[in-house]
């Protein structure tokens, strides 16, 4: 009996498909890594950012407040700058402006998170696979050999039992991360919704009160 480790054992007796598992496993990290950097609070709506604009559109300085959400680069400062950009028009116009333009920045905050939950069904197959593969091997074992050798089989089992560990071992964390980012993209388009309302309604007070 080894004492080898158990990722060492996926490693070393996992066959083939033990590296495009591998492979989803990177890739998706890399995805997570900056779909969690891209949804940060100061790269979507800083408060900072927020309390200054707000400032400058309760004054009435609807010019500064579109200069500061242009020298801007949080998701925010767009829908911001579109519903300032939109002053003269009905309040209907200026919701629907902020709802398109909010829907294209959390579609943009959205991209390749369905490749996340895809890599986690990938990695799942891919498991699968490398079961059958190691089956197949036991049984071509088994019908080559009259009286059949227990090493000859252990080959092929290890085979199909590590794989199909490797693939559960990454495909779940893969599709926490996918639910994770989710719900976080739905918070932020709750968020953006609510500061664009809040903006509208001032916008137009400021607007009426004129």
């Amino acid at each position: 009996m080894t004492n080898e480790p158990f990722i060492l054992s996926i490693l070393s007796k996992g066959g083939f498909f033990v590296y495009p598992i591998l492979a989803c496993s990177v890739v998706a990290l890399a995805i997570f890594l900056k779909k969690l950097f891209l949804t940060k609070d100061n790269n979507v709506l800083p408060k900072i950012f927020l309390n200054k604009l707000n400032n400058l559109v309760s004054l009435g300085k609807i010019s500064e407040a579109i200069i500061l959400c242009k020298n801007s680069n949080n998701v925010y400062s767009k829908v911001a700058q579109s519903i300032l950009l939109s002053q003269g028009k009905t309040r209907k116009e200026i919701e629907r402006i902020a709802e398109d333009e909010g829907a294209r920045q959390v579609f943009r905050l959205s991209q390749s998170n369905d490749l996340l939950g895809a890599l986690s069904n990938i990695s799942t197959l891919l498991g699968l696979l490398g079961t059958i593969s190691g089956m197949i091997t036991v049984f071509q074992v088994i019908s080559t050999q009259t009286v059949v050798d227990p090493p000859s089989l252990a080959g092929g089992i290890s085979e199909a039992l590590y794989t199909t560990a490797l693939g559960l071992i990454v495909a779940i964390p893969i599709f926490i991360g996918y639910k994770f980012i989710n719900n976080r993209v739905s918070e932020i388009s709750n968020k953006l919704q609510e500061e664009a309302q809040k903006l509208i309604s001032e916008l137009v007070r400021i607007i009426e009160s004129k």
